[in-house]
């Protein structure tokens, strides 16, 4: 099974991808489901919108479809209840911005919702790589004090904390890396340091072409030694059938 790690699907001018398109550019490229997060303006500022379109179009493809959901933790309590709702609602990943959402992963602002994802065994994808709140030293910190939960060190630390991410990954064993925006050559140097058991293909899509993304990973990824980075790594964390 193949499995797309990071698309958004939003009404917005940049990440305005429909369920439609989603399906038709995961056939396209031979892939049989995504997780599917909210825009930027719905991470930022309408949680409770962009996670309840994000259901609702995966409703529409429930085979290929993934629900993840967002929220910003500057909202506090009502944050706490966005959350709490998206995951009884079918939501199987909480995705975090801290360059869009302004915060540290590792300032206590996060703690309630990782408190959340650890009481419901969810994953927690955090966008790396931008600059000042997007080093992935910050994720290794927060994953250090939560344990038990598993994070996504979303982008791989591209681009601005690329060369951080051999290191520092391996302090955590609890954050897998994700290789959006990162180049195969770049990616495959990563899990040489921190194991293939750790490496998870995304696209970011439609902001990255989700075919050309996924062509290029397989080109220079052979099939046979990383297989399970396109899809059982991850299969895992969301308690999935990896068939």
């Amino acid at each position: 099974m193949k499995i797309d790690c990071y698309v958004t699907l939003s009404r917005e001018k940049d990440t305005g991808l429909r369920a439609g398109d989603l399906v038709h550019e995961l056939d396209l490229a031979g892939v049989d489901k995504a997780v599917a997060a909210p825009g930027e303006r719905e991470m930022a500022v309408y949680n409770q919108t962009g996670n309840n379109f994000i259901l609702s179009e995966s409703r529409k493809y429930p085979d290929r479809i993934i629900p993840a959901c967002t929220v910003n933790p500057w909202y506090g309590g009502k944050a706490e209840e966005i959350l709490h709702y998206a995951f009884k609602h079918g939501a199987v990943m909480l995705v975090l911005h801290p360059t869009i959402q302004g915060f540290l992963i590792n300032d206590d602002l996060a703690i309630p919702l990782l408190t959340i994802a650890q009481h419901y065994k969810r994953p927690v994808y955090v966008h790396t790589g931008g600059h000042l709140y997007g080093s992935p030293w910050q994720l290794i910190d927060c994953a250090m004090r939560f344990p038990d939960v598993k994070f996504i060190m979303g982008h791989a630390g591209a681009t601005d904390f690329w060369n951080d991410v051999p290191y520092a990954g391996k302090f955590a064993p609890n954050v897998y890396i994700e290789g959006s925006y990162a180049r195969p050559f770049t990616f495959m140097a990563h899990l040489d340091a921190v194991g293939i058991d750790r490496g998870i293909m995304g696209s970011a899509a439609p902001k990255n072409s989700l075919v050309y993304e996924w062509e290029q990973y397989q080109r220079y990824m052979p099939d046979d030694t990383y297989s399970s980075v396109f899809g059982a790594n991850l299969a895992g964390l969301l308690g999935i059938n990896k068939e």
